[in-house]
């Protein structure tokens, strides 16, 4: 069982992941603003962090690279429609560990 923040906001997505991560026994915070998420982050800790990149206020890739510039260690996945290289390279130049485009399988 992980901690997870999911930053997404997509709402029906969200619900789709929490659905499908609470299913498989995992604790899931999720927030739809990326203020909100780098807040969570300064009072917080998870096991994991899903990033959307479009987000209302703040991007996946800001809020990656201020929680790393903090020293924040938890694994970050960017989930996000981006799907060009360049993107690829920002997203994890920022500090993340992963990227997964949209849509995307479960599986995956």
């Amino acid at each position: 069982m992980a901690k997870i923040l999911l930053v997404e906001d997509d709402r029906q997505l969200c619900t789709l992941i929490i659905d499908t991560l609470q299913g498989e026994g995992h604790v899931i915070d999720a927030v739809h603003k990326g203020p909100e998420g780098l807040e969570r982050l300064r009072f917080y800790k998870y096991e994991l962090v899903i990033l959307d990149w479009e987000l209302p206020g703040m991007s996946g890739p800001e809020i990656c690279a201020e929680f790393r510039s903090k020293g924040g260690t938890s694994p970050v996945l960017m989930l996000t429609g981006k799907k060009e290289i360049e993107d690829k390279e920002v997203g994890l130049d920022a500090g993340a560990d992963d990227y997964l485009t949209k849509p995307f399988h479960f599986k995956e």
